[in-house]
């Protein structure tokens, strides 16, 4: 009876095998630094060799498994299983990893992009559950994005929708990673916190912020911002507050044009809880049309350091 599948979960540092039920329940899980520098020849071996090792773990047999499902960093092409190039894992140019996989074990694979993989585990094991328009967004490194629409992940043209972190709200912004400026990404991600904390440390050295951050401004990240607003903290408050303002203006420009039921917020946001999201709801009641807005709900997402596993299995459950 095919009533199991495995999940696949490829990192530029690490990557996660798991073996679950059809219900989502975890068997085994098996995990290796990606060392992305030894090569994708090494990586693709080592990853067969993961997900050999589960399934002998979880005590199954290759007939009970139904599916394999693959959350991996894009671009990549959905329909043909091919990773082109992701930033986190050099030397993967044009890797065909659904058909090496298929050749490998004989089990139907499924390949996509992470931030969609993980916005399905939302909608299906976390927050998104009983809804049918659901916006998750990733808010660390980076802020990426998924969006399910009647539980089916929306790819666009050629599986590049989904880029929540990249409009652009400030054209003369702060450059982007992407090459262009003031995207949200620019704005609120981690790092772009950190910046900004930092430059305001520069000019009021009398915070909270640095001392959380051991007196060193370099060491200054969001965390150490979000702590020491917490401690209510006045500049730690307005630059909570300024990244909320423009967290809410993205939010509400897909508020708009997505009209969605729930938009989940990972990372910083589950960290800063209602610290950062009750003035991001404001801003995007404010700025949202009104329609629209009095539906959607703005919550953390749920799923926390389980959604890589829950991820990849989702794609297949």
């Amino acid at each position: 009876m095919t009533d199991h599948v495995v999940g696949i979960d490829i990192g530029g540092t690490k990557l996660a095998v798991v073996v679950a039920d059809k219900h989502g329940n975890i068997l085994t899980k098996v995990r290796k630094p990606t060392e992305a520098h030894r090569g994708r020849a090494q990586a693709i071996d080592a990853i067969l060799a993961m997900v050999a090792e589960g399934v002998a773990s979880a005590g199954l047999k290759w007939e009970q498994i139904s599916g394999i499902g693959v959350s991996c960093g894009g671009p990549l092409d959905t329909k043909t299983g091919i990773v082109y190039s992701p930033p986190n894992l050099p030397g993967w140019d044009a890797v065909p990893l659904k058909r090496l996989i298929e050749d490998a074990f004989g089990i139907p694979t499924v390949i996509e992009n992470d931030a969609n993989a993980g916005a399905l585990a939302e909608w299906r094991f976390g927050g998104g559950r009983g809804y049918d328009h659901v916006v998750y967004m990733t808010m660390s490194t980076g802020i990426g994005g998924g969006i399910v629409v009647g539980g089916q992940v929306y790819h666009g043209a050629n599986d590049s929708a989904g880029e929540v972190g990249h409009q652009i709200l400030l054209p003369d912004g702060p450059p982007c990673g992407c090459g262009k400026r003031g995207c949200l990404e620019a704005l609120c991600s981690g790092p772009a916190i950190a910046r900004r904390a930092q430059a305001a440390v520069k000019a009021h050295s009398n915070t909270r912020i640095l001392a959380l951050a051991g007196g060193q401004i370099d060491a200054v990240k969001s965390e150490h911002v979000v702590d020491a607003a917490r401690d209510g903290d006045e500049l730690a408050m307005r630059l909570v507050d300024e990244t909320a303002y423009y967290m809410g203006w993205g939010i509400a420009n897909l508020v708009n044009i997505l009209n969605p039921d729930i938009v989940l917020i990972g990372t910083i946001a589950i960290a800063a809880g209602d610290l950062l999201l009750n003035p991001i709801r404001e801003t995007v009641r404010q700025m949202a049309m009104q329609r629209p807005a009095e539906v959607v709900k703005i919550m953390p997402a749920q799923l926390g350091e389980r959604i890589g596993d829950l991820a990849a299995i989702a794609l297949v459950i």
